[in-house]
């Protein structure tokens, strides 16, 4: 497997839902990669909703955005929150190797949704 590279993060918008039209799903890149979708706090990803490996980044986040799984994750992703992705590029992974990554980034980030789009406990918290 190639070295792999460091973590990229950047706000990501889908022109269908957001108020203004934004879009910047074409700066993702069409790669392999493990990825998280978190809300942002400061212009810091917090609270991470979601977390997945897949062979084509900007396609995943597309669909996320699209025809996401579960209640929560809808009215997250075409909800009124700012959205984070984070992802790491893993080139030449084998599937192990996916796995393994993808493992590390469950047990690091912790992704949650509950079935209003929020992290669970958040406000409980603040």
């Amino acid at each position: 497997m190639e070295s792999i590279s460091t973590l990229v993060t950047f706000e990501i918008w889908h022109r269908a839902y957001n108020l203004k039209g934004k879009d910047n799903l074409d700066e993702v890149p069409a790669e392999k990669a493990v990825f998280g979708i978190f809300g942002i706090v400061d212009e810091a990803p917090v609270n991470c909703r979601y977390v997945a490996e897949t062979d084509n980044l900007r396609e995943a986040v597309k669909m996320l955005f699209e025809k996401p799984e579960g209640t929560g994750l809808l009215k997250f992703m075409q909800g009124p929150w700012i959205k984070m992705l984070v992802f790491e590029i893993i080139p030449g992974a084998s599937p192990d190797e996916t796995q393994t990554v993808l493992r590390e980034w469950r047990d690091r980030y912790h992704p949650q949704i509950d079935d209003e789009g929020e992290y669970p406990g958040y406000y409980d918290n603040a």
